[in-house]
Parts: structure tokens; C-alpha cells; sequence
């Protein structure tokens, strides 16, 4: 097997980049602490207000899910405020893939209190849920978007889609790439468009109004989609329909 002889990696082992380490550590597991608790006194207050165990044990089924459903909406909403009160985001630019970079920093911790929530919310998944979550934690979403599910939104911050959209189920959204430096680029989708199910739209694309793109289809970094046209394919390109023949 081929080995690697490049230049070993080198981890940046400074004070400032521990400290930040211990930091994103931390305050994740403090978030979350808070984000779940509002269910887990929801179960405890359940079980010690019920004293009759017949009726403990009938009910308890229900109050799972109830108190599951609780724990989804309480967990987006306290991590999403946390994330909009404190200005956790960051903004297209390139910057230091390392975390001594306040830039990267941010991007580190906005991802760490973002995902689990993204996994989540797609447990139970409630459509106009998802989309006020991702609108409370810094995307730019018009009226009655629709995701389709099994969504993988990376950059929620760095995204912008116009009203009436559809976003097929499985459709990615990148907005930024890690080459030698961390690459943010908005992804700006337009309104009355469909992603098709299963596409991949990468950083920097531009997809203006009333724009079909088929089903499993890439669209590539800083690629711009005309309005009204149709696409697909990998790489993605027009597809001339009869009516524009």
C-alpha cells in the first residue's frame, strides 16, 4: 500500500487554541444541559404527581412522545435563541482553518449546537418547524418554503431562499468548503423554485427565479442558474424543453 510522505500535521497546541477547545466543550454541553431541561422536569413533575400506578403505567406510553415532541421544540428553541442572542454565525469570506481564528471559532461552535438539533428535528420531521429553525439561527427564508426532508442544510447562516420554493427531500446545501482555509460563500436560491430530490448545491451558487433543477443533480461553486430555466445532471446544465424549442 502507498504511504503517505508528505509533511506530518501539525496541531497547533497554543494557549489560546486549548483554551477555545475547552471552550466549545463547555458551553455545549451547557447549551444543551439548558435545551433539555425543560422535558426533563416535564417527566420527573409526571411521575411525582402520579400516584396511582396502574394509571402511571397506562399513561406512560403517551406521556413518552408528548415529552419526546416537547424535548425537539424546547431543544430548537433554546439553542436557536442562544444562537440569535449571542450572534453565533459567521459571513461569507475566507479565513484560518484554525480555531484560534474567531471566524472559525464561531463556525466551530455554530455547527456544534446546530447539528444535533438538525438530527433531531428530522426524528419527528414537522416541515414548517424545520424551516422557522433554520430562520431563527440566521437563514434567509421567504413565505411557505418547503423542505422535503432528510435535508442537509450546512451553513443555515449563509443561505438565502425565496418564497414559494420547494427543497426535495434528501437536497444538500453547501456554503462553504475546507480547502487550505475555511471558504464561506452564500448560496442565494430565488423564488418559486424546485431543487430536485437528492441535489447538491455547492457554495456560491446563485440560482435566480423560477428555476427547475432535476432530481440528483450537482450544481457547482459560484454556477448561476438563469431565471426560469431548467436543469439537471451532474454537473448540472440547461435542459431545453419543447416549450423553449
Amino acid at each position: 500500500m502507498k504511504q503517505y510522505s508528505g509533511e506530518p500535521k501539525k496541531y497547533d497546541r497554543s494557549r489560546k487554541a486549548v483554551f477555545r477547545m475547552i471552550a466549545l466543550f463547555v458551553i455545549t454541553i451547557i447549551v444543551f444541559s439548558i435545551a433539555i431541561s425543560p422535558a426533563v422536569f416535564l417527566l420527573v413533575a409526571y411521575f411525582y404527581f402520579m400516584n396511582h400506578l396502574l394509571l402511571t403505567i397506562l399513561l406512560l406510553p403517551f406521556i413518552i412522545v408528548i415529552d419526546f415532541l416537547f424535548l425537539i421544540v424546547s431543544t430548537a428553541a433554546i439553542t436557536g435563541g442562544i444562537i440569535r442572542l449571542f450572534h453565533i454565525s459567521y459571513k461569507e469570506g475566507d479565513y484560518g482553518k484554525n480555531i484560534t481564528d474567531n471566524t472559525t471559532f464561531k463556525f466551530s461552535l455554530y455547527y456544534t449546537l446546530y447539528r444535533p438539533v438538525d438530527k433531531l428535528l428530522k426524528t419527528f420531521f414537522i416541515p414548517p418547524l424545520y424551516a422557522k429553525y433554520l430562520s431563527l439561527i440566521g437563514a434567509d427564508i421567504g413565505k411557505h418554503v418547503f423542505f422535503g426532508g432528510r435535508n442537509n442544510i450546512s451553513d443555515p447562516c449563509a443561505i438565502e431562499i425565496g418564497s414559494n420554493t420547494l427543497i426535495g427531500g434528501g437536497a444538500s446545501i453547501f456554503s462553504h468548503l475546507g480547502e487550505e482555509r475555511l471558504i464561506i460563500k452564500k448560496v442565494k436560491i430565488g423564488k418559486r423554485c424546485l431543487i430536485g430530490a437528492e441535489s447538491l448545491i455547492m457554495p456560491g451558487v446563485v440560482i435566480e427565479d423560477n428555476v427547475v433543477v432535476g432530481g440528483k443533480s450537482l450544481v457547482t461553486k459560484n454556477q448561476v442558474l438563469k431565471k426560469g430555466k431548467m436543469y439537471g445532471g451532474v454537473p448540472a446544465v440547461e435542459i431545453k424543453r419543447e416549450i423553449d424549442k
